[in-house]
């Protein structure tokens, strides 16, 4: 039986950056196991039963439950390690927090995923990535912003790192390095992210730390 947590992750992937920044918060010990999302490793019949979703991240825990989802995962970790809270306990803003994050998870990440673009270049004959992901992420990052001018103060809510910021980071830095996100045109967004991008959990997360970044 495996005696660590064993993460299933891709560097460049924004959903398994969440995860890594949220295991380092929390300092839990992990192994992590790395799947080419270009090559296809995740649809292979190698990793069909450790992938149930063909997607990364998943989380295998020592009894070999598997669990799939960043969202879900996340909320998994933050209840079972409870120590540095990543949700709020008032009911009204951890709802803020969880809609926060579901902004990003299913109003922002799907445009930039691999599958979209794949399907996408099927059908289309000449079709630009980054212009694309330019096009249809602009009005979500005008609404991220509008958000954190109403509730930010360090970091995305207050001062104490929430799983909004865990959240954010990953965006805006795919959204930089990938897409050439001009950040200055939303300054509310950069200076929480400049606030957070270097703390060490976030750092040691980032896609250039990995030992599979290429």
């Amino acid at each position: 039986m495996q005696q660590k947590l064993r993460l299933f992750t891709y560097f460049r992937s924004s959903t398994s950056h969440r995860i890594r920044i949220v295991l380092n918060l929390k300092e839990i010990d992990y192994e992590p196991k790395f799947i080419n999302l270009l090559q296809g490793e995740h649809k292979s019949e190698n990793h069909s039963q450790e992938l149930p979703n063909q997607a990364v991240p998943a989380l295998h825990l020592p009894d070999g439950t598997i669990l799939i989802e960043s969202m879900a995962i996340a909320e998994y970790l933050d209840e079972v390690h409870p120590e540095k809270k990543l949700l709020p306990q008032d009911p009204i803003q951890k709802a803020k927090v969880r809609g926060f994050c579901e902004l990003i998870n299913s109003g922002m990440h799907p445009y930039q995923n691999l599958i979209m673009f794949e399907w996408i270049e099927k059908y289309v004959e000449k079709f630009d990535r980054v212009e694309f992901v330019q096009n249809m992420l602009k009005s979500e990052f005008q609404t991220v912003e509008k958000l954190l001018l109403q509730n930010h103060g360090k970091y995305c809510f207050g001062d104490e790192i929430t799983l909004a910021d865990c959240f954010l980071v990953p965006q805006v830095m795919g959204a930089i390095a990938r897409f050439k996100l001009d950040i200055t045109l939303f300054p509310t967004i950069q200076e929480v992210y400049n606030n957070l991008k270097d703390l060490p959990s976030f750092y040691k997360a980032q896609p250039d730390q990995q030992p599979d970044f290429k």
